[in-house]
């Protein structure tokens, strides 16, 4: 990403590495703080409004079960178990001296566990991205 950490907002792009489809978090309701014009992001913004499944879970702890089938970015028909988040608590690595709605801001170093071994990260902070 670079050499300094960037704020994260609303749109930035993550994936899982456990997971085969990248994605983009969301803030359903903006905390009043902006960068670039777009909503900033806290430690606390990682339920399911936040942060989406990732396609399909190639985790080796992943339970045996439901098969889904989806289109790849290379446009492969790929199968295997949903993507089922299951995160340990609030993002890792927030930028403890920013606050964001009196918490945390997130940046590009900040990451989430999930109890399924995968870990979520960025991989832009989304103040250049289109919406």
């Amino acid at each position: 990403m670079g050499d300094q950490p960037a704020y994260v907002v609303r749109g930035a792009t993550m994936a899982c590495t456990c997971g085969t489809h990248k994605r983009r978090i969301n803030l359903p309701e903006s905390h009043g703080s902006y960068v670039n014009g777009k909503p900033m992001m806290n430690e606390d913004d990682n339920g399911s409004e936040n942060v989406p499944y990732f396609g399909i879970c190639i985790s080796p702890k992943m339970a045996a079960g439901q098969i889904v089938y989806l289109i790849d970015e290379e446009g492969n028909n790929i199968g295997g178990p949903p993507c089922m988040p299951d995160f340990m608590g609030k993002w890792l690595l927030p930028k403890e001296n920013a606050k964001v709605d009196n918490k945390p801001a997130l940046t590009t170093d900040s990451f989430l566990k999930c109890s399924i071994e995968g870990e979520v990260f960025f991989l832009s902070d989304g103040q250049h991205d289109s919406d």
